[in-house]
């Protein structure tokens, strides 16, 4: 490696540290981010989501560190609702037809800016928003546009341990980890 890529390596991340330190809202997509994308139809209509638990104890410590939390999905699921009140995340927008709008909803009720704002997605109706935040996350089986537009690429797929990876850098790069992790290791 060249000094120069070196260089520019090292300016690259402090850029991104940079922009994380400014992050109070992290806001995921549902489907493909914080589910592995698939959905299963019961006979009775029902559907069935998988989530990872790591992803919601990920999600716990990023609201216990102070962050703010937001689903915003272009579907409906009673499921997304269920397992969005157990993790105790801020705010649901579901079946979504505009998600700047719904973050700028968001945004307005909490006081933030887009600054101050993550995003975790996967497919073609994050982009939008994924360009306008502070901090574009991309999971790691996203389709290459969002990987394109991502400040971070999670080395994880998305349902499978993303949602973690991408709150463990923002906690650890604010320094508030080991506070949120505390109650786990006393």
């Amino acid at each position: 490696m060249s000094e120069q890529q070196i260089d520019d390596k090292v300016r690259e991340q402090i850029q991104k540290t940079r922009l994380i330190q400014k992050i109070r809202l992290i806001v995921f997509d549902c489907d493909g981010v914080l589910t592995d994308g698939g959905i299963t139809v019961l006979p009775d209509g029902q559907e069935s989501k998988r989530f990872d638990v790591r992803d919601g104890l990920g999600i716990n410590l990023a609201i216990r560190a102070g962050l703010k939390t937001a689903i915003i999905t272009g579907r409906e699921s009673s499921v997304v609702e269920h397992r969005a009140k157990d993790l105790g995340i801020h705010h649901i927008y579901q079946k979504s037809p505009d998600k700047t709008a719904d973050l700028n909803s968001i945004l307005q009720k909490e006081s933030l800016s887009l600054a101050e704002t993550a995003f975790v997605g996967d497919d073609l109706p994050d982009l939008a928003v994924m360009r306008r935040v502070g901090f574009a996350v991309a999971v790691g089986d996203a389709i290459p546009e969002v990987k394109l537009t991502a400040d971070y690429v999670t080395s994880l797929p998305g349902g499978r341990g993303a949602v973690r990876e991408a709150i463990e850098l923002i906690l650890r790069t604010q320094g508030k980890w080991e506070s949120a992790i505390e109650h786990y290791t006393r």
